[in-house]
């Protein structure tokens, strides 16, 4: 196991591509073939609606319609609803998410603090049990604020006696690892490193 896992109580864990991955290629295989690419576009590209879906401050069926109105297929609302709510199904369970157990029996006290849209990490929880060992988790979508803003950061630090001297984050962002290292996190920028022991 990695010694920064072992060398500090409380670590704070981003949920995409650190615990679960998060691949928007898959997520698109969730559209319908005949309008993927115009719809896959419109939600992964460069205005990126993703983002407000993950913010919570419009309805899912609001920014579904502005993605299916921008990609030229105005009746695909429900497809992208669909894929919303769905793609927690394309998700697969990293390195970190298998330790879990394992540095909950070592008295770890454990985060998660990501930016994710609801109803879909409901639906991600329900699917992938160890988050019912976490400690707490800040959903952006939940307090209308996204990493990496300092606010949730703080968000979390008061709601669960966090100092962050005393804790790990875990992310692949750079700007929000950045944020956090700035706040006084301990910080590991997570670019998928195996870190199980080679019999598992």
């Amino acid at each position: 196991m990695d010694a920064r896992l072992l060398e500090t109580d409380v670590i704070v864990f981003d949920v995409g591509n650190v615990l679960l991955s998060f691949e928007p290629e898959k997520v698109a295989s969730l559209l319908p073939g005949e309008h993927r690419e115009a719809l896959s576009r419109a939600t992964f590209g460069p205005d990126w609606r993703w983002s407000a879906f993950d913010l919570g401050v419009e309805t899912n069926e609001e920014i579904a319609q502005s993605i299916a109105d921008r990609a030229g297929v105005p009746f695909g609302k429900d497809m992208v609803l669909y894929a919303f709510c769905e793609f927690y199904r394309t998700m697969q369970p990293l390195p970190l998410y298998h330790l879990i157990p394992a540095l909950k029996s070592m008295g770890k006290r454990l985060y998660a603090l990501t930016n994710y849209g609801e109803p879909a990490f409901s639906s991600t929880c329900a699917a992938f049990p160890h988050f019912g060992l976490m400690d707490g988790m800040v959903v952006s979508s939940r307090e209308k604020v996204c990493k990496p803003d300092p606010a949730i950061f703080a968000l979390l630090t008061e709601r669960y006696g966090i100092k962050p001297r005393d804790a790990l984050f875990i992310d692949d962002s750079l700007p929000n690892v950045q944020t956090a290292a700035a706040m006084g996190f301990k910080t590991w920028h997570y670019a998928g490193e195996n870190v199980l022991p080679a019999s598992q």
